[in-house]
């Protein structure tokens, strides 16, 4: 009788580990799904203008990121200086921005290196939500600095 009594223990015992080990496991999956669509949202690739105008179409709607330099003479500012509108280019084409996402840099202005996040239109506009300039005395030689 004691052998019949000692066996409901261990499987009461070993059916605890399984529902221990399937609960652990689901916890597991749970957050390797949470990381896997955090890192889909926010990796975004980043593209020159003519890597954006070779994608044609399949590029529309899908967030990225562009880089390229701010045509002279294209820069409109629009709703009370709220938005702007100007033309980047890199050699290879140029491409119509729209941002309307905060303040504009300081350092933004004809010729300025910028890099753009956001999402390119079917009309050919990159509509950017993002608008980062590169500080051109970063990228200027000692000789020219002190010029």
């Amino acid at each position: 009788m004691q052998a019949l009594d000692a066996r409901p223990a261990a499987i009461s015992s070993a059916g605890r580990r399984m529902k221990l080990l399937i609960a652990g496991g689901s916890v597991l999956l749970g957050v390797c799904y949470l990381m896997v669509t955090a890192l889909q949202t926010t990796t975004v690739y980043y593209l020159t203008v003519g890597e954006l105008l070779e994608r044609g179409t399949a590029a529309y709607g899908q967030p990225v990121r562009v880089a390229g330099d701010v045509l002279a003479g294209s820069v409109e500012r629009e709703d009370a200086g709220l938005g702007v509108r100007f033309l980047v280019h890199d050699g290879s084409g140029q491409v119509p921005v729209y941002y309307r996402g905060g303040p504009v840099p300081d350092i933004f202005g004809d010729d300025v290196q910028v890099v753009v996040e956001g999402k390119y239109g079917a009309d050919g506009t990159f509509v950017a939500n993002t608008l980062l300039a590169k500080c051109p005395s970063k990228f200027e030689t000692d000789g020219a600095a002190g010029a």
